[in-house]
């Protein structure tokens, strides 16, 4: 079992490397302007978020938030 994923994540990185490979090729054939333009729609991929990934930090830190407020009302009236 061991050496089907050794051998799958193998694979993985091959065909990742030949397809970096294959892009850069493209770019390198369809000149700086095209390239520029097809950089910026991977680069927004890379900064966007799965759906729900955040959410559960967001209801920690207003967890903890409502929390401080809490303890601060209970300084206020000692």
């Amino acid at each position: 079992m061991e050496a089907e994923v050794t051998r799958r994540l193998a694979e993985r990185e091959r065909l990742k490397a030949e397809e970096e490979r294959r892009e850069r090729e493209n770019d390198a054939l369809a000149g700086p302007t095209t390239r520029s333009r097809s950089k910026s729609p991977i680069r927004g991929q890379e900064t966007t978020l799965p759906s729900g990934v955040l959410t559960p930090l967001l209801k920690r830190h207003k967890d903890l938030d409502d929390e401080l407020k809490n303890r601060l009302r209970e300084l206020e009236q000692k």
